[in-house]
Parts: C-alpha cells; sequence; structure tokens
C-alpha cells in the first residue's frame, strides 16, 4: 500500500507532508510544542501496553528442553520480532494513515484500528476481512500464552508461600490446572467491550494492566542490577553465564530509571482535569502493590521496628541465594535433534 497497491496509488511520505508528522497535541493549547509532546507521551505510555509480554520468555525456561540453549536463542529472537513486526508496522501505519483521519474517532475499537483505516483507504476489500482473521489467530495465541504464563506464576507464588497451597496441585504431566482455570477465568472480562458502558470498565482494566506491566518491567531491572552486584561481590564472571545481555549494567539502569518514571507520570493527563475515578484508574495499579508489598512484608517481617531494617526491605547480597539448582541444571544431559529438512530449519530459524 506504501508503494502504490489499491486505488490511493503509491503514499509514500504523502501525509507526512499534509498534515505532518504531528498532530496539534493534547490538553494543552497555546503551547503547540508542549502540547505534541504531551500527545508522544501519552502514545509512549498506550505504546508500552503492547509490548509487554516480551519478559514472560523467561517464564517458561522451567519447561523448555535445554532452557541454556533454547532461552538465549529465544531472546535473540525477541529482538528482531520486535524491529519487524512493532517498529516497521509503525513506521508504515504512520504513512498510510494520517493523524486527521476521521474514522480514527469513535467507534469501537475493531472500527479505529489504523490496520483496517489503512486497507479500507485502499481501497482493496478483501483484506480487511484477512487482517481480522490474523487478529483472531493473535488473539488466541496471547491468550494462550498469558493462561500458561499466568499460572506458572500464580504456581510459583503459592510455592513461596504468598498465594493459596492449591495451586500448587498438578496433574500427572505437571500442569498446575487450578492455576490454569483461575488464570482462564480473568479472559470472561474481554467480554465487558462489548457494550458501550462497558468499554469504560475495560479501558480501566486495560490502564490497570498497562501500569502492573512496567511495575513488573522495573523491578526485573532491578533485581538484573541486584543480580550483577552479587556476581561481582562473589568474583563471578558474567562471561560462565549462558546469556550475557549487552550493554550492562548501564542498560539494566537506564530501563530502571526510565520505566519508573513513565509508571509515576502514566496517569498525568487527569491532572489537567482532576477526578477521583481517573486518578485512581491511572494509578490503582501503583497503590495496589505498595498495598500488597507492605502487607507481605509485614506478614512474613512483622510490625516492630526491626521489621523495618534495611537488611529485611533487600535481603543482603551476602545473603542471596543464586546457587540453588545449579548443579543439577548443569548435569542434565539433552538429547537434540538436528533439523533434517527445509521446513524444520526454517521452524528453528524462526520459533
Amino acid at each position: 500500500m506504501v508503494c502504490g497497491a489499491g486505488k490511493t496509488g503509491p503514499v509514500g511520505f504523502r501525509y507526512w507532508r499534509n498534515p505532518g508528522p504531528w498532530g496539534p497535541g493534547i490538553l494543552v493549547k497555546g503551547n503547540k510544542n508542549t502540547a505534541q509532546f504531551l500527545g508522544w507521551l501519552s502514545s509512549l505510555i498506550n505504546a508500552a501496553f503492547t509490548f509487554q509480554g516480551t519478559e514472560l520468555v523467561g517464564v517458561s525456561a522451567g519447561e523448555t528442553a535445554n532452557p541454556r540453549k533454547s532461552v538465549p536463542s529465544a531472546i535473540r529472537k525477541v529482538l528482531f520480532r520486535i524491529l519487524i513486526f512493532y517498529v516497521l508496522c509503525i513506521l508504515f501505519l504512520g504513512l498510510l494513515v494520517p493523524y486527521n483521519d476521521d474514522k480514527l474517532e469513535g467507534g469501537g475499537y475493531t472500527k479505529t484500528s489504523p490496520f483496517i483505516i489503512a486497507m479500507n483507504n485502499s481501497g482493496t476489500k478483501i483484506l480487511p476481512d484477512i487482517f481480522n482473521a490474523v487478529i483472531l489467530t493473535t488473539i488466541i495465541s496471547a491468550a494462550n500464552s498469558n493462561i500458561y504464563c499466568g499460572s506458572r506464576i500464580l504456581y510459583g507464588l503459592a510455592q513461596s508461600g504468598v498465594a493459596p497451597k492449591f495451586f500448587t496441585i498438578t496433574n500427572k504431566g505437571g500442569v498446575p490446572y487450578y492455576a490454569v482455570v483461575f488464570t482462564s477465568a480473568f479472559g470472561a472480562l474481554g467480554y465487558l467491550a462489548v457494550s458501550d458502558e462497558g468499554n469504560k470498565a475495560f479501558d480501566w482494566l486495560l490502564n490497570i494492566s498497562a501500569c502492573a506491566g512496567l511495575i513488573a518491567w522495573g523491578w526485573i531491572s532491578f533485581t538484573h542490577i541486584r543480580f550483577m552486584n552479587i556476581l561481582r561481590s562473589r568474583n563471578i564472571s558474567r562471561d560462565s553465564l549462558p546469556f550475557k545481555a549487552k550493554f550492562m549494567p548501564w542498560s539494566a539502569y537506564y530501563a530502571t530509571v526510565t520505566i519508573f518514571i513513565i509508571t509515576f507520570v502514566q496517569g498525568f493527563s487527569v491532572f489537567w482535569d482532576f477526578n477521583a475515578a481517573g486518578f485512581f484508574t491511572g494509578y490503582v495499579s501503583l497503590i495496589l502493590f505498595v498495598a500488597l508489598w507492605i502487607f507481605f512484608h509485614v506478614l512474613f517481617n512483622g510490625v516492630g521496628k526491626s521489621s523495618w531494617k534495611w537488611r529485611n526491605v533487600f535481603i543482603p547480597l551476602d545473603e542471596c541465594d543464586i546457587d540453588s539448582g545449579v548443579r543439577e541444571i548443569e548435569e542434565l544431559e539433552y538429547e537434540e535433534e538436528e533439523p533434517k529438512n527445509l521446513w524444520q530449519k526454517f521452524w528453528a530459524a524462526v520459533a
């Protein structure tokens, strides 16, 4: 479509020249630069939600054959998938749909999808139907991934004593079916989007999950900083690890600071026209996180003054356990079959 497929002809950078790559902005009148910055910030926060889930590759390590080989390979492939399926898609959408397209306003989520708008504008009638089929497949895949990871995280929490013990019950295949059923039940909340009134509740849940994902990202980055400090304190080289992330520790510091800043400012729009409902929608995940952290800290450490000592908030580096299970994992041997035909080689490269 960018190069000329459809009735619009070659689009190229047409809409970047007229009406331009930047919209008028939001919230602030009389200061275009500030308004555009706030618009960019709002889109950044919304985009963060769509990227969430890339970190779940680590959750699957416990049930992956030869995780020391397959997990690093999967992590490397995630970068290329983000570049292809996210960055390039955003670039093409920016080329194909002008910011002042009337169809971007009003209607349901499907009608205002820039993908559907771009295809409808091109005049290719069958493309929207094909795209909807692709989206349906993607949604099923995402649901499957989220149920898998959510149930395993719940299983881990139950093993740690911060979730009911019955979530640790598994069948003969090792599947924590109570955790799977409990996690799957939240999928029914998607039906809130069926009605117009339900859209508000759906947006509320969307904001909660987006903020929760940002909090998780921030603590993953902070945990990695602590992990590197532990290695340094014990004179363990990062070269001994099966996978060594690049640009460390600076990228971890950058991620931690940036994500926590975004977490705190992600509800900024509510302060232009403050209302309690909007504030609660934007920051309920942050409030819940703090409340739950205090609850479990008191549960495990008590309420006395000694329970709030630094060592009870953050375990000292020399007491952190990073050795349990390492020997058993290192002693495991895996037999892998090399791909024999073209299809197997292709699947091994992309999967």
